[in-house]
């Protein structure tokens, strides 16, 4: 097995998750800059909405969760236990129980943020939103029975890292099984918030682009769907090796459990940084525009003694006009793109 001929994967782990939170935490910044300072020309706290708070606070848990990692590293989780002294083998193991029970929520939670910006983007009905949230929940509480499991599982609580002391724990069999449900419930919630919506975002009043490029942006969140999925294909190899060295594998598992979490956090936030596009589309028009201008106007210089074509002059004027039109910084005004409410019901209203 090739996957499992590395020394030490915790420090590849480490490396992975703390490239992701990197990634994300980009994402999500220019995700909250968007909504703070260039919602309807207006700057303050009060345009962030509860989706964008979500998103802030899943970041955090895999902030957390990056953190643990690196701790649990430290100690020699990710290498094999006979390369561990007693000590380190004691607290990688404890590090180890901390972190999965944490973990698990850094690729649920953000299935709330998905829920939010959904909510915020089709401004759906009452039975809707009781569907999306009542999926979204149940997933937690599995989630939450998993977290706990990690720590009830031996009595007492420090058997399940230390087997020195006298204790008892229940076959590892309970833990792969809850492990194999809450997944496969995460990756089927990961492909229907990914799919389920598209429809209704191609009936919103929006331009046919906008529409597509938000349908594609919450779509690729089926690749957390995926990452699941390969999640349970490796599940027995995983506790196979658990249970004769468990220190080794689990940091493989971490890395794709804040893969996830990650991949649902910014397809979660590309809808909402249109104004980050639009800048980089006009700022490379501009530039481009500009360059051709000063060909043009180098040009006309040697054919008349410096003077500037009257279409030349007109059409570089009417691209720095169009350009103010979107402001100084080549930004609309208005640039929160998003709509709240579909074609259907503002022909209602």
């Amino acid at each position: 097995m090739a996957l499992w001929e590395a020394e030490d994967l915790g420090i590849q782990a480490d490396r992975a998750c703390w490239a992701l939170f990197a990634v994300t935490s980009v994402v999500v910044g220019l995700r909250v800059f968007c909504r703070m300072y260039f919602v309807r020309g207006e700057r303050r706290l009060g345009n962030l909405g509860l989706d964008d708070y979500i998103t802030v606070g899943c970041v955090g848990i895999i902030l957390l969760t990056c953190i643990l990692v690196t701790i649990g590293s430290h100690y020699g989780l990710g290498r094999h236990i006979k390369t561990l002294g007693a000590a380190d083998s004691v607290q990688a193991l404890k590090w180890n129980v901390i972190i999965s029970s944490i973990l698990i929520w850094s690729f649920s939670m953000p299935k709330f943020a998905i829920i939010a910006i959904l909510k915020r983007i089709l401004n759906h009905g009452r039975k809707t939103s009781i569907l999306f949230w009542g999926l979204a929940l149940s997933s937690q509480a599995c989630i939450l029975a998993t977290s706990v499991w990690w720590f009830k599982q031996c009595t007492p609580v420090e058997y399940g890292w230390n087997t020195s002391i006298e204790g008892t724990c229940t076959p590892i069999t309970v833990l792969a099984d809850l492990g194999y449900f809450t997944s496969a419930y995460s990756a089927f919630l990961d492909i229907f918030f990914a799919l389920y919506p598209i429809p209704l975002i191609m009936r919103l009043n929006m331009p046919l682009k906008s529409r597509i490029a938000v349908s594609i942006a919450l779509g690729l969140s089926a690749l957390a769907c995926i990452v699941s999925i390969y999640k349970l294909a490796i599940f027995g190899q995983v506790f196979e090796i658990l249970a004769e060295d468990p220190t080794y594998p689990v940091p493989y598992l971490d890395i794709l459990g804040v893969a996830e979490g990650a991949i649902l956090l910014i397809c979660a936030s590309l809808p909402t940084l249109g104004p980050v596009f639009r800048f980089a589309r006009g700022t490379l028009t501009s530039s481009d525009g500009s360059r051709n201008a000063s060909d043009q106007v180098g040009d006309n210089s040697h054919g008349h003694s410096g003077s500037i074509g009257n279409g030349t002059w007109a059409n570089f004027k009417g691209n720095k006009l169009d350009d103010l039109e979107h402001g100084s910084t080549g930004m609309a005004s208005s640039v929160d793109e998003i709509p709240l409410v579909p074609a259907s019901k503002q022909q209602k209203q």
